[in-house]
Parts: structure tokens; sequence; C-alpha cells
């Protein structure tokens, strides 16, 4: 070992290319790593969380996932099961915390008495809730997450008893979580029972069937999750047997349970693999690249290695020699790798744009450190083996006179780095065109027409206290003054509220046009549902087809008005106009009259299809949380204080959240692809960087091995010309060879990404055409310099070597 430190020090250039060269390989796979052993691998702090299902519904032929159920449904799951131990259901909620400083708006889950108990976690401070607390009528309690007592109450014990308000309402703090339980979803602040109480929606909606809730079961003691499963589905179908007309009694409808680890990160489970993959070929590439340096190396130590063979060394000592050499370089290679590692995943745990579930949990833990040295030690064997048994077999008659390695051995050697060289520039192609592919379905994916206009617009969020806004003509009133405030604002040309923004659909209804036949609810198409004040359309920008606009006199009292997109009025009216027909939705049935149409506008995302959207007005059927829009002629980004001052006038106890321009807010919806993108891409040119460098090494070498030769053809007359052409042309025949080998291998992976691209097919024959043309390109540019350098080999010098 002390001699492969010294043999290391007498190359200082080699060993610094060659660990930089491991360092990014080796840091890149440890910072992937790190987050799939958080996400993926590392036990939840769960008790037995191997036990535990999410449940929700599904509906395959609405393209539906993740769907939430009714608390009727909830209730017959928990009651007339025979396979969980303890069932126990949440929902997401928003609070506002004031009373204790500058009010905050608090990420609360309302959940059933028993969560904590199914979950197998109790309060490290005071307890949990009881049964009673949980029904209508039961005392008002919360449990706060170690992140609120510390932020908020200064980690005081004293916090238990004490009485907050939250959203206008006292509650009783009665336990304090232990840090980094953050169930069921990441950030949450507080848990308070009592799920019928839940905000987001009207009682009568919740009494009616609306959907809220998700649940959490534990597997009794040797029920296997298929056993739930089948026993779930026939409860499924009793209760569409015995509910027909409930929204979720629709027959292509059923009950998905997914294992609770794989259900938090079920949206980001691709990605890392794609990216695990990605990292793994850029470490191939690495390998194959130092190991190609190792075997030119050799050609410079082959005097010594013979003379150590001819000494009386074993090729065993010899492969072990050059063997620890290689593990030196590997153990500083991760050395460095780590720090690169470390730098990486404060950057993916903390940035806003990668959007990792549980990024709090990321971290280079022991796993992680064991698997950096794992795969560095590998490494060390794998790219050191090949040079290893080339070198331990010297020429050593060829050697000794001084006449190079004699011609077997140099071809043998020339060979095995053209092999190496043609791997890695396979290996880099089908990254290449993985990232090109990425980068294409980005590009169309931004010139995607959203249906309204993000420049000079900015959006904000309010959570209206229903203690003190508890119905729709007191909600309806305070935005009405909120608006009119706003709208005499410098530069503002809009200024109006909605339930939800375009991309992120908050209510599908059931809907049911006049004259089609009547159908149960669940069987009816669904929309998606927003409620909007006057000028909501002139604010985002969306174009109003036919028809009016809603105004501020459609209110509780006047007859119910709805505008709708376009694609709806085909879906439901076809080629007759719209206006001034009559359409049934929601659960309760309300009838009410179209007075518009509207462009489509996307509501599921820019990827997705517009499908159908509906407009109802706010004053009519309101919610307790809504988004604000402004128009303004200048930079909407200068109202955000002036745009909080006015709601503050008003009332001091609404914080204002989420104040972004609309630009940043369609922009964040592209944050996972793009981030996605950008980490392929940047592995891509890592990997075209480090085959470009191996293809001039391998260049470079031959040039000098066939210096005799080339002095030879420029004595007897060959031209500039034909020295570049014949160097040229080996280099073209190891690209070309690498070209076809990694065009082919990623005909058959690129599909393993079809659901990331987006109007791109996976065998797009543009991409694999411009990829190929691209690394031919570079490859003859690194080939050049070598093959220049052939054509100044003077023939005298070259022929007295």
């Amino acid at each position: 070992m002390r001699y492969a430190l010294r043999s290391m020090r007498k190359s200082p250039g080699f060993a610094a290319v060659a660990i930089l060269t491991l360092a990014l390989g080796i840091g890149a796979n440890t910072a992937i790593f790190s987050v799939v052993s958080a996400l993926l691998l590392r036990p939840l702090p769960l008790q037995d969380p191997a036990h535990l299902l999410v449940l929700s519904n599904s509906n395959p032929r609405r393209g539906l996932s993740g769907i939430p159920f009714s608390l009727s449904t909830f209730e017959t799951i928990r009651d007339t099961n025979q396979s969980f131990s303890g069932v126990t259901a949440y929902a997401n909620e928003t609070f506002t915390l004031t009373g204790t400083a500058e009010p905050e708006q608090l990420v609360a889950a309302r959940v059933a008495p028993n969560y904590f108990e199914v979950l197998g976690v109790l309060p490290k401070m005071g307890r949990g809730f009881f049964e009673a607390e949980g029904h209508p009528g039961g005392n008002a309690v919360v449990v706060i997450s170690d992140g609120l007592w510390r932020r908020r109450f200064g980690a005081d014990a004293g916090v238990l008893g004490r009485s907050i308000n939250l959203s206008l309402h006292a509650y009783t703090v009665v336990g304090v979580m232990p840090a980094g339980f953050s169930f069921p979803y990441a950030g949450v602040d507080c848990w308070v029972s009592k799920v019928i109480e839940y905000s987001g929606f009207h009682p009568e909606q919740i009494q009616h069937g609306g959907g809220f809730l998700y649940a959490t079961a534990r597997l009794k003691p040797g029920v296997s999750a298929q056993q739930a499963e089948s026993e779930l589905a026939l409860i499924d179908q009793r209760i569409h047997e015995d509910r027909p007309g409930n929204p979720s009694s629709d027959p292509d409808a059923h009950v998905d349970a997914v294992p609770i680890q794989e259900s938090l990160v079920s949206g980001i489970r691709p990605t890392l693999l794609v990216l695990s993959a990605a990292v793994g070929l850029v470490l191939l590439i690495a390998c194959a690249n130092v190991a190609s340096l190792m075997m030119a190396r050799a050609t410079g130590r082959a005097k010594e290695i013979a003379l150590r063979a001819a000494l009386g060394a074993s090729r065993g000592n010899i492969i072990r020699q050059l063997l620890a050499e290689s593990l030196v370089l590997a153990v500083a290679g991760a050395t460095f790798g780590v720090l690169l590692a470390q730098v990486g995943v404060a950057w993916l745990s903390q940035s806003r744009n990668v959007n990792l579930p549980a990024s709090d949990t990321v971290r280079l833990d022991l796993p992680v450190l064991a698997f950096a040295l794992a795969i560095s030690l590998a490494t060390g064997i794998i790219f050191g083996l090949a040079p290893a048994l080339q070198s331990s077999r010297p020429d050593l008659n060829g050697v000794l006179r001084d006449s190079g390695w004699g011609t077997t051995g140099g071809a043998r050697r020339h060979r095995a780095r053209a092999v190496l060289v043609t791997a890695q520039i396979a290996l880099s192609i089908v990254l290449l065109i993985g990232a090109g592919l990425l980068i294409e379905s980005f590009r169309r994916l931004q010139t995607v027409d959203a249906g309204f206009q993000p420049h000079h617009a900015m959006t904000m969020t309010l959570n209206l206290p229903p203690t003190k806004y508890p119905d729709d003509i007191r909600r309806t009133n305070f935005l009405h003054q909120v608006l009119d405030r706003l709208q005499a604002l410098p530069t503002v040309e809009s200024a109006s509220a909605s339930l939800a923004l375009p991309l992120a659909a908050a209510i599908l209804s059931p809907v049911l046009g006049e004259g089609q036949p009547a159908v149960p609810i669940g069987q009816r198409p669904l929309a998606t549902w927003n409620a909007i004040t006057p000028g909501y359309f002139k604010s985002l920008g969306t174009a109003l087809v036919a028809g009016r606009d809603i105004n501020w006199a459609d209110d509780a009292m006047a007859p119910r008005v709805v505008i709708i997109s376009q694609a709806m009025a085909t879906h439901l009216f076809g080629k007759e106009n719209p206006i001034g027909r009559h359409l049934t939705y929601s659960m309760r049935d309300v009838t009410t009259e179209v007075v518009g149409i509207a462009a489509d506008v996307k509501s599921r995302g820019l990827a997705a299809d517009s499908g159908m959207t509906m407009y109802t007005s706010y004053a009519q059927y309101s919610w307790p949380r809504v988004n604000v829009a402004l128009r303004t002629s200048g930079d909407p980004a200068l109202l955000a204080r002036s745009a909080r001052a006015q709601v503050y006038a008003l009332d001091p106890d609404q914080p204002v959240v989420g104040l972004q321009t609309l630009d940043d807010y369609l922009d964040s919806t592209l944050a996972q692809r793009r981030q996605t993108m950008v980490l392929i891409a940047g592995f891509a040119a890592v990997a075209l960087v480090l085959a470009v460098i191996g293809l001039y090494g391998v260049m470079a070498y031959s040039v000098s091995q066939r210096t005799m030769e080339i002095g030879i053809r420029r004595a007897i007359g060959a031209q500039t010309g034909d020295i570049l052409r014949m160097v040229l042309r080996q280099g073209l025949l190891l690209s070309l060879s690498g070209i076809v080998i990694g065009t082919g291998a990623a005909f058959g992976l690129t599909r393993l990404i079809t659901r990331m691209l987006f109007q791109v097919k996976p065998a797009d024959p543009w991409t694999f055409a411009a990829i190929s043309l691209l690394f031919l390109t570079v490859s003859l540019a690194a080939s050049f310099i070598p093959a220049w350098s052939a054509t100044r080999v003077d023939p005298l010098r070259a022929l007295r070597r």
C-alpha cells in the first residue's frame, strides 16, 4: 500500500485526473442513493410500517387515482372489515394561528381520534385524542408538531393545557408529537379531530357523500395485503349495491390499498429510478475511463513491471500491487465524491424545485456512507482488474531490450482500450438520447397553451376562518371589500377571487346536461368545479367566448348561474347553443342556467387534457379558502406589500400567503420536470466529456504507438491528407461502433421513461439522429488533435527510434 501511494505521488497529473473522474461518478451515485435510501429503503418512524396500508379510491376509466372517500364509505370500511386491527382517516386542513404573534397560516391534518394509535406513534408530551373528542360537541383539542412547539412556543413544556386560537376558534393543546413525525404529509404543524367539521366542504356536501377522506389501516397479524384487498373489493361492491346514488358508486371505481411507504413516494419513484440508472451509467463510464488511463500509464511502466517479473515477482504479486494502486485511487475518489455528495444532498433537500417528500430526512447517514465505501471498492476492482491482468503479462525480452511491449502485447492493449472507449461512447449515447428526449418534452410542454395569460399577473391565498365568516354572505362581503380595495391600487387593472387556480383542479363535480338521460350520480361525467367572483376571466387573461360574465348580482338570492368551458359545452350540448340551457351538478343535484362560455383552460396540469370546467358564482356557493388574482399594467411583484396591507386593513387577523406572480406559479408546475431534465442532462454532459476524453486518449496512444509506421509512410510519400484520413478513419470507426451499440441500447431502454415524456415518442427519430450527429461531430473533433499531431511526425526521427 505504501508503494501504491508513492506511485501516485510520482504521477500527480494522472492521479488528479483519475481521482476527479471517480469523484464525479461516486459523488453523483452517493447523492442520489441518499435520496433513495431516505424515501424507499429507510424504515418509516412508525410501529411495524410494513403492516400499514393507505386506502383510497381509483377509477381507471376516468383516469383517476388516489380519490378520497366519503365519510360514510370510510365508516363502512372501518366498521365491517375483518382484516384490520384498526382503520383511521385523515384530511388536509388549514388553520390560521392568532393571538401569539403575527398571524400564521398552519398546515394541519384533520384526523380520526385513533389516528396516532393506528400508526403506533404517541405524542412525546401529553396525549393523543379521546374517542369523544372526535364527535360533534366533543372538546376542541389539538396536538402540535415539535417544529411548531419550538417555533411559536419556545419549546415551553407548559404549553400543555394552554388554549390557542386556530381560525378564531379556541383549541386546547393536549400533546406534542416527536421531532421528525410528519404524517400524513410533510410539513404538518398540527392535528385536530372531528373529521365531520372539515372546512373544505359545506356540511351538505359531506352529508351527500362528497369525498374528502383518506384512510390508513393496520393489518391484523397473519393477514396479508392481498387478503385485505379481496375483502375491500367485497365491501366496495356492497357499498355500490346499497347506495347506488352515492357519487363514489361508479361500477368502474374500486378501492386501492397501497403500503404506506409506497404511497409517500408514488409520485417520485419513477424519477428516482431513472436518476439512479443515469448515475449508474456515469459511474460505469468513469470506471472505463480510468481503466483506459491506467492501461496507458502501464505502457510507461513496462520496464518496471518486466524487471519485477524477471526478479521473481509472481503474476499474483503484480496483480495485487496494481489492484492496490486502483483501490488507493478509488478511496481517494470516494473521499472527494462524498464531499461532492454532501453539497448535492444539501441542494436536493433544500431546493424548492426538486419537491422531495420528507426532504428533511435526506442525509448522508451511516448506510449511505457504507454505500459510498462499497461502490468505491467495487469500482477500484472493476477499473483496476483489466489493466492489472494485461500488465501482469509483460514481454520480458522485448521490454528489456528497450523495444517496447512487443507487437502482440501492444495490439492486445490497444484492442482492450478500444473496447473500453466503445463502451464509454455507447453508454454516453444512451444517456444523451434520454436527456434529449426529456429536453424535447420539456420544450413542447412550455409551448402548450394553458388557456390563461400569466404575464403581468399575481396571486395570493386567503383562508377565511369559518368562525368569523361562517356563510356565503359574510365570506362574499369580505371578499367584495378586499377586491374593491385591491382594484383601487395603482397599476391594477382587474382583481378577482376563485376557489382554484388553473392547473390545480380542487373539486370535481358530477354533471348532467339538460335533455340527457338521467343516470346515477356516480356514473355521470365529471367536471372541474371552480367558484369565481366577477372579473376572474379578465384577471387570468382567459377569453369569454360567448354570453356574459359572473356579476355581484348573482348572489344567494338570485337564480343560480354557471359559465362552462368550450369542451364542456361540446360534450353536454353538442353543436347546440348552450346559452340559456340548464345543467345539474354536485351531489345535491343543483340545477343552474348556463349564461356564458369560456375558453378551455388546463385544469389538471399542462400535460393533461383540458377536460370540462364549470364556473359558478362565488356568492352562490362559497368556500373558506380562496385564491386572489390581480392583473396589472406594471410589474406585479411590486404590489405584494400593498396587497397584503389592504387585506390587513380589513382584517388584521387574516394572513396572506402564497404571494407570487402568475409566471412563477406556472413555472412551479414545471419545476419537477425541469429539475429531472437538468439532472439527466448534467449527467449526460459529464458522460459525454468522459467519453470524448477516453476517445482522445486512445487516439493519442495509438498515434504514439504507430510513430515508426507513420514515419515510414511519410518517408515513402504519404501526404498530410493521407495521414489525417488514416487517423481520423480509426477514430471514426470507434465512434460509429459506439454510436450503433448505444442507439440500439437506447431504442430499448428509453421505453422505461415513456411516462416522463410529453408528445415525444421513446424512439423519436429526430432525437436519435441529432444525438448521433452531435456525438459524431464531437468525436471527430477529439480525434483531429492526435491526427494533426501525426502529420507533424519527422520521418528521420521516427526511423531512428
